[in-house]
């Protein structure tokens, strides 16, 4: 297996991690913004087997998805993957959360938010590990 998938794919996994100890710490806004985080890596990891090309540089999981979903990629409850792409920004910029990034995520949003990561990861490794 070629080593940028690995290094995407295990990036993702530490960006999962980071995400369940930011949970842990109450820090939700910073669990949302690595679970999306997550899922855009575990994405990219797939961009070299499914469409053999690089992934792009974008970071809207949804458009990532829709462009391996071309390539026959799927994961139930895609719809999910929607509520991650804002995390991409309010959880980092007062401006984009209308007032302070750590109050912007609840901790139910950021349980949702691991539990989506947590299931793209894995669908993400069955695939991998077919290759």
């Amino acid at each position: 297996m070629r080593r940028e998938i690995l290094l995407w794919f295990q990036a993702a996994y530490e960006d999962l991690e980071d995400a369940k100890d930011a949970f842990n710490r109450r820090r939700w806004f910073r669990a949302a913004f690595f679970s999306q985080q997550c899922v855009g890596k575990a994405l990219k990891s797939l961009f070299f087997i499914l469409r053999r090309e690089e992934p792009p540089k974008i970071h809207s999981v949804t458009e990532l998805y829709l462009l391996l979903k071309e390539s026959g990629f799927k994961i139930e409850n895609e719809e999910s993957l929607y509520i991650l792409n804002k995390y991409y920004t309010v959880t980092r910029y007062p401006d984009a959360a209308n007032g302070l990034p750590s109050q912007s995520v609840d901790m139910e949003e950021a349980q949702r938010a691991i539990k989506i990561a947590e299931m793209v990861i894995e669908e993400c490794r069955k695939i991998l590990e077919k290759k």
